[in-house]
């Protein structure tokens, strides 16, 4: 899955390998793996600071 962040002071944030994509009470959380590191990590966003996101199945 790919996912595209848009915040509410106009940054896009782009993760590609997203897993375990849940909605939170407070916003949304994901596992993904690093392009440029290779690491796995965890990443949550608020929904204070998100203006929303995209996220798309690709095969």
């Amino acid at each position: 899955m790919e996912l595209i962040v848009f915040t509410n002071n106009g940054q896009t944030y782009h993760f590609k390998g997203i897993e375990n994509f849940r909605p939170t009470t407070t916003g949304f959380s994901f596992d993904y793996l690093g392009v440029a590191t290779g690491v796995k990590r965890s990443a949550v966003f608020n929904n204070t600071s998100t203006a929303g996101y995209a996220l798309a199945e690709v095969k």
